[in-house]
């Protein structure tokens, strides 16, 4: 089930080997640490809104925060290899994390990497 409020929005994704974070953060509240991946039944997941050309592909990756400004990389996905815009890339919430959340991405290519836009969520029940 996808759920407005754990939307983390569009990612543009414009330069191959430059990470981009999602302009949208979730505030999880409180307590300062988290444990929502314990449930085992929750994803993040990566949408492209059109296909990806051949050459391009991109790697997905989640990070979270204390404070709303310093940033930590807690999980990445894998690196796929032209995603479709029907392809859903998924990731296990981590079973441990801070007070917000943000998504993200690195696109690669072989070639120049064609500017694509991949949205982002918080998928319960998957």
């Amino acid at each position: 089930m996808r759920d407005k409020l754990l939307m983390f929005g569009a990612l543009s994704l414009a330069t191959k080997d430059t990470a981009v974070y999602s302009a949208d953060y979730l505030d999880m509240g409180e307590p300062e640490t988290h444990n929502t991946g314990n449930d085992g039944n929750i994803d993040i997941v990566f949408q492209p809104a059109a296909d990806f050309n051949a050459a391009d592909s991109m790697t997905p990756f989640l990070q979270d925060s204390a404070d709303g400004s310093s940033w930590a990389t807690i999980a990445t996905g894998k690196l796929t290899a032209k995603p479709s815009a029907l392809t859903q890339i998924t990731m296990p919430m981590p079973s441990s994390h801070r007070r917000y959340l943000r998504a993200g991405a690195t696109p690669a290519s072989t070639g120049t990497f064609t500017a694509s836009t991949v949205n982002a969520w918080i998928e319960l029940g998957k």
